[in-house]
């Protein structure tokens, strides 16, 4: 049994190459092809089998979170909390076919790796310009959406909105200065006194805008959108009452893109107050290899996440962390 830190599993991940996460990001997608073809097989002939999250609301308002899977080949279950205050945390524990426990790896950096490379499906099929991006917050999710876009894309300008200070996202953007010569970075805060007309001013200017924090209220107007064509993806909220984008923006393209249907119908505060129906919808598992994205309108994309996704993260960095040599091995579990 293989034990993977943090520091294993940045180590692993940090060292990405754009062939390597395209490689990562074509694996991925088709295991979220097998997703979407396992909703019409029986039960008995399934490959992929994904229960419904489990989540417990402690009295002090911290959310655990049970998500249990599996891909045949494995079989696995994350617990996080999300707490009131500071980071999620958690653990994956991964198990062979026959029960053996393979691997346990801490969750808090694969939850926010394998959210933001399921946004990077559509985000690499779309066909529009990519060259200046929004990124509403300032967390692991942020990060690796920046990381990400950098590694698959030719990207001039990334602004970063944060309700308070920089905080990782200064240190990140140091290095990615010297990494990204040509690249600028940018942090615009909630508490500047010209706040609203910057902010409209970059959204207008944008072709992408990530939204990766737990909002309860829209970001932004559709208002201070034009109509050229973006790219906008959507990670944050996953309660009925959470919103990063209002109804307008939502319906703003042909179709809204997600990677679970029956998850995001029920999780997400923005299909949900908009009234938004399972036909409006295409799971990203539905779309054939081979295909780009060219719809008029935006492109709009709402990601909750599954356990499936960290069953899959889990396994392919258990391999990666073999071939280098990473990680506790525990031979007497």
């Amino acid at each position: 049994m293989l034990v993977l830190r943090e520091n294993d599993i940045l180590t692993l991940l940090g060292g990405l190459s754009p062939a390597d996460t395209r490689d990562l990001l074509a694996k991925f997608h088709n295991l979220l092809r097998q997703y979407s073809n396992s909703v019409y097989q029986k039960s008995s002939e399934r490959l992929i089998h994904q229960p419904e999250r489990i989540s417990i609301v402690t009295k002090n308002g911290n959310t655990a979170l049970f998500m249990p899977s599996s891909v045949t080949t494995s079989t696995g279950v994350k617990v996080v909390t999300v707490p009131v205050k500071g980071l999620i945390k958690g653990s994956i524990n991964v198990f062979s076919p026959d029960g053996d426990l393979v691997g346990v790896l801490n969750a808090a950096e694969i939850t926010a790796f394998r959210t933001s490379l399921a946004v990077m499906i559509p985000f690499e099929l779309y066909q529009g310009d990519k060259k200046n991006i929004i990124v509403f917050g300032a967390g692991r999710q942020a990060e690796w959406h920046i990381k990400l876009a950098l590694l698959l894309a030719d990207v001039d300008h990334i602004t970063v909105i944060n309700r308070s200070g920089p905080g990782r996202i200064g240190e990140l953007f140091e290095t990615l200065r010297s990494n990204y010569p040509k690249t600028q970075f940018d942090i615009l805060l909630k508490h500047d006194p010209k706040y609203n007309a910057s902010l409209e001013a970059r959204l207008k200017d944008a072709a992408v805008v990530f939204c990766c924090t737990p909002s309860v209220e829209p970001h932004f107007p559709a208002s201070y959108l034009d109509s050229k064509q973006r790219f906008i993806s959507l990670i944050g909220s996953y309660k009925p009452h959470m919103q990063e984008i209002d109804a307008k923006t939502l319906r703003s393209g042909e179709r809204i893109y997600v990677d679970t249907k029956e998850g995001c119908l029920v999780e997400a505060g923005e299909l949900i107050m908009a009234n938004v129906n399972e036909a409006q919808l295409l799971e990203i598992g539905e779309i054939p290899n081979g295909t780009v994205l060219k719809d008029s309108g935006n492109v709009v994309f709402k990601c909750v996440g599954m356990g499936v996704m960290d069953v899959f993260m889990a396994s392919e960095l258990l391999e990666m962390a073999k071939v280098k040599d990473l990680g506790l091995t525990v031979d007497d579990f």
